[in-house]
Order: structure tokens, then sequence, then C-alpha cells
């Protein structure tokens, strides 16, 4: 048995800046100002990191930041159940039919490891024709500021789920960012990098991952790959 641990933005779906808009709607509803969120580079982080940079850097201390963010995950799923529809998000190349090939499969876990809050993330999946209860589990962008420390506790919440313990070389994180290459290291897992997001194979490639796809359109391909990197990891 082995977990398949996904990124959404840029792996699963394409949501253009749909995301942004959301976050800037409350930003601006809790704290009265978005800072220079137009400018601010999103990949590879989590949510709880960039409210934390655009607000410090706009005076706000850590500590009324963090009491701040109840408030603001529920205006950031207002703003989502407004925004997110599909005309806005997208799934991305090969995705829907390679979600529905690994479902078919008995050997595998499917579960979340994402920058998105917990309140969003399902409404992104949704909007994009993809069923959140296809995962088990996930660790969200609400968990933590660093997206290293969401695999501990995606793994936790995978066994709390399913009964499962899953050691690290049992586990593949599926992204399409450095970061994600790195949280897979970090947790001693495989790492598969995908070029839908912001990075091209050329950037992606020079960290190193495990496999590197283009898109998943080819579904067998990957799906070859996918079990090639299970076989392999047994």
């Amino acid at each position: 048995m082995r977990l398949l641990l996904f990124d959404i933005d840029g792996t699963l779906i394409n949501s253009s800046r749909i995301g942004r808009a959301a976050l800037g709607r409350a930003l601006l509803d809790v704290f009265g100002t978005a800072g220079a969120l137009d400018t601010y580079e999103f990949a590879g982080k989590t949510d709880r990191r960039i409210v934390h940079d655009l607000m410090t850097a706009e005076g706000f201390t850590p500590d009324h930041i963090a009491a701040r963010m109840p408030e603001l995950d529920e205006r950031m799923a207002a703003a989502g159940r407004a925004l997110f529809t599909p005309q806005a998000i997208w799934p991305c190349p090969g995705v829907l039919p390679l979600l529905e090939a690994l479902g078919r499969r008995g050997d595998v876990v499917l579960a979340l490891l994402t920058g998105n809050v917990r309140h969003t993330a399902p409404l992104k999946l949704a909007a994009a024709g993809i069923d959140p209860a296809q995962f088990h589990a996930g660790a969200y962008g609400s968990d933590s500021l660093e997206r290293d420390e969401l695999f501990p506790i995606a793994l936790e919440r995978v066994r709390a789920a399913t009964g499962r313990r899953f050691a690290p070389e049992d586990i593949i994180v599926v992204g399409d960012t450095p970061a994600d290459i790195r949280c897979a290291r970090t947790g001693g897992s495989r790492a598969i990098a995908v070029a839908t997001g912001p990075y091209s194979p050329e950037r992606l490639a020079l960290h190193d991952p495990d496999y590197l796809f283009t898109d998943l359109a080819h579904t067998r391909d990957v799906m070859q790959v996918l079990l090639d990197v299970i076989e392999q990891a047994g």
C-alpha cells in the first residue's frame, strides 16, 4: 500500500488568479488592506505564510495576525463560494482520468498536501469537477506557515482516517513547484514534479525530482511511472 500526496494549485487545478482575488477580498475585510498582494509570489507557499508576509509588511504583529486567522479563513471561504466557478477553475490536463484510474486501485491511498487553507481546498477542487471526498485526508496551508511542516501532519491525519501507517519510502508527493520537491525530500519520500504550474520543466529538473512530467495528460504513461515508483519503493 502506498500513499500519494497531491498538491492542488498548478498540480490538480488551474485557478488563474482567482485564489488571489478571494484572498484579497478576505484581507480587505479583516485587515483593511491586501498589502502587496498583486506582486507577491504565491508559488509553493502556504496561505498562512502568504498572509504573514503580506500583513507583517503592513505593520501588523504576528500575534495580531494569528488572532485574526479564524475570521480570515471564514472570509476566504465566503469569497471562494462566490468566485470559485467552473469558468474560473478547471482541472489540469489529464487529472480527471488519472484520479479515476487511481481510485479503482486497491494499493494506493490518495490524500492532499496543499498550501490552501482547509476552508478553501474543497471549494477549489469541486469547482474543477474533482470530488474532494476521494482524498482520505490532508494537510493544509492553515496548519503551518511552512510547507515542509505539512508532511508529518498529512501522515498523522491519513493514519487517523485509514488506520494505516506509511513509512516515508511508501509515500509519493506530486506537485508543481520546487517547494513540493523539497517537502518530499524533507519527509524522506519520493517526488513527482509536473510542469503545469508556474515552473518550466527545465527549472523543475534543477531540483532533481524522481520523475518529471510536462503534464499528466497521458494517463497510461503516468500510471506506469507511478506503478514503477511504487514497485521501486517496495
